[in-house]
């Protein structure tokens, strides 16, 4: 059931034109596919590890190392930075004794994982569904290469009307240029205004946080990541710092509701 104790004021779902999503943690599952690809890394660290079978603690270090590489080089590729902190993580996590450095073949692999990321269950539904009301749009922290691969593969013969990624930006989410850039561009190219766009996300990080910020409506997706760290951040952390004004569990959520709303 949607939530909306996070914001005192909402508009009604029907009121937007747009919405604009989030990619990897909302539509696509790359948590899972994030864990899938470093059991090589992890098969090498001793039983006795205390991070061997934590997957929130490992995928909170690996958020944290991200961001800062994010913004750090803000214009390096997704797929590069997704080696170097394979490698920053790698080099964290091994102690004495561990069995030797990682090597370039193994960062490689791992960035490239991405096209094995799947779609959560509902998404591809959800979104069809939610193509008949509104235009969807992409706002994501990738490079058009690995995107073009999700597109070819999970999110294969779902129509977006507009993408904007990380590469053409310039720089990371939760930079403000990069909400900057996709209103300028939405105003440009489909004529719509940023108050009839609905931003909708998993990370409370990289999208609710700016969402606040800059005086976004937004919509949260957990995914079941309420007192969850991650790589969204948890919202026990995080209250004060988002104003989502509808919570969801899941994009099939979202979808139900904006479909009474519209026979209401």
């Amino acid at each position: 059931m949607a939530d909306m104790k996070q914001s005192e004021k909402a508009s009604a779902l029907s009121d937007f034109r747009v919405l604009s999503f989030d990619c990897y943690g909302t539509l696509v599952d790359w948590e899972s596919g994030f864990i899938k690809a470093l059991q090589p890394l992890l098969s090498q660290l001793p039983d006795t590890h205390p991070f061997k079978s934590s997957a929130p603690e490992i995928l909170s270090i690996f958020q944290k190392i991200k961001a800062q590489i994010f913004k750090a080089q803000p214009t390096l590729l997704y797929s590069q930075i997704l080696q170097q902190a394979y490698f920053a993580l790698a080099q964290s996590l091994r102690g004495p004794g561990d069995p030797g450095p990682s090597t370039s073949l193994e960062a490689e692999r791992f960035a490239a994982s991405i096209q094995d990321w799947k779609a959560f269950p509902d998404t591809r539904d959800a979104l069809q569904r939610l193509g008949r009301h509104f235009r969807l749009v992409i706002l994501s922290n990738v490079d058009n290469v690995s995107f073009r691969r999700t597109l070819q593969g999970p999110l294969e013969g779902i129509h977006f009307d507009a993408i904007y990624t990380a590469e053409d930006i310039g720089s990371y989410k939760p930079d403000h240029r990069n909400f900057a850039y996709m209103f300028s561009h939405l105003r440009a190219d489909l004529g719509v205004q940023e108050g009839e766009v609905l931003h909708v996300a998993q990370s409370l990080v990289n999208d609710h946080v700016p969402a606040k910020e800059l005086n976004i409506k937004s919509a949260w997706i957990t995914r079941g990541k309420e007192g969850q760290k991650g790589m969204g951040g948890a919202l026990q952390d995080l209250r004060d710092k988002v104003a989502f004004s509808w919570r969801f569990a899941d994009l099939s959520e979202l979808a139900s509701a904006v479909e009474r709303e519209r026979q209401s």
